[in-house]
């Protein structure tokens, strides 16, 4: 397999300076690609400015910038950027026709053996993008700041070599990318799916006058988030029973009103994986005893409590 060397992000936004930013960090030279100067003035600037900040955050030594930013090459021609591009990964407008012509040129003027990546956040491009080279065509979807949150999303098309998925996922991690694979595309992956629902929650406890905003964030940070740092949203499942899961979910007439039944959940329910407590449930424990599980978190969850006591690094910025 062609090893990649030379990434080309086109759109120099919201998204696309802090892509280019992050390969250039990790020694990739990268060409950054929009058709208006001033954008490009702008992620000059952005880029400049974040790397500021991950100096004074400890993670970039000053003497560092320089080539990073040497490794960063800006243009408003797509043909001159795409030139010798082993990736190139699109960051324009979530627009149907927009995509759909942006991988137009880019099949026509890339090096046969690019890879043609898009980072939508909602279309399914595999209904309607076309090229000569579907093999070759996938989704590397970022969350913002991307020179920062280390998850990736990768989304596989009905005819995307599984091979070429596997050069990008050791590219990611070779930035210090946590890149998730989803096997069919599905709109808004994980994490924005995750918030729709979250943030339908909140409206209406907000609405009902249940509690204040500061004391929403409050029970957010060191009830919620804090234990799903460690041990994530479906371990946190084993963790309290998955039949007392199948119960709440029952009981949901309480809450609000839950219009899914799960079947991989009640298919462990009936086969007596019910989580830590039984050795099994969406993960299997490898025959450690309940106690040793727990202290394994308990320790995780203190370590993390200790520092988040001792900086201050959470809560509202005011």
């Amino acid at each position: 397999m062609d090893e990649i060397r030379k990434i080309l992000v086109v759109g120099a936004g919201l998204m696309g300076h802090g892509i280019a930013q992050v390969f250039a960090q990790g020694g990739y030279q990268v060409s950054l690609q929009d058709i208006e100067p001033r954008a490009l003035q702008r992620a000059t600037t952005l880029i400049n400015s974040s790397l500021q900040t991950m100096v004074e955050a400890g993670l970039v030594k000053k003497g560092q910038i320089k080539s990073i930013l040497e490794r960063i090459h800006m243009t408003t021609s797509l043909e001159e950027a795409a030139r010798d591009a082993d990736l190139a990964i699109e960051c324009i407008e979530e627009n149907k026709n927009a995509k759909s012509e942006i991988f137009k040129k880019l099949d026509a003027i890339c090096p046969p053996k690019t890879l043609l990546a898009s980072n939508s956040s909602f279309l399914n491009i595999f209904d309607f993008v076309k090229t000569g080279r579907p093999e070759k065509v996938l989704v590397i979807h970022w969350y913002a700041p991307p020179q920062i949150i280390p998850l990736i999303d990768i989304v596989k098309g009905p005819q995307t070599d599984d091979k070429n998925i596997e050069r990008v996922i050791k590219v990611l991690r070779q930035i210090d990318k946590k890149p998730v694979v989803f096997n069919k595309p599905v709109a808004g992956y994980l994490v924005s799916r995750l918030q729709v629902a979250f943030q339908r929650e909140i409206y209406w406890l907000l609405d009902n006058d249940y509690l204040a905003p500061q004391d929403i964030d409050q029970a957010v940070i060191w009830g919620l988030a804090l234990r799903m740092i460690v041990v994530g949203a479906c371990q946190r499942i084993d963790f309290g029973g998955l039949d007392l899961s199948l119960r709440n979910i029952a009981q949901s007439s309480q809450c609000t009103p839950v219009d899914y039944q799960p079947i991989k959940l009640n298919k462990l329910v009936k086969q007596g994986a019910l989580g830590v407590k039984t050795g099994r449930g969406f993960y299997d424990y490898q025959g450690k005893s309940e106690a040793e599980v727990y202290h394994e978190r308990d320790i995780r969850l203190l370590k993390l409590l200790k520092f988040l006591q001792e900086n201050d690094v959470v809560g509202p910025i005011l």
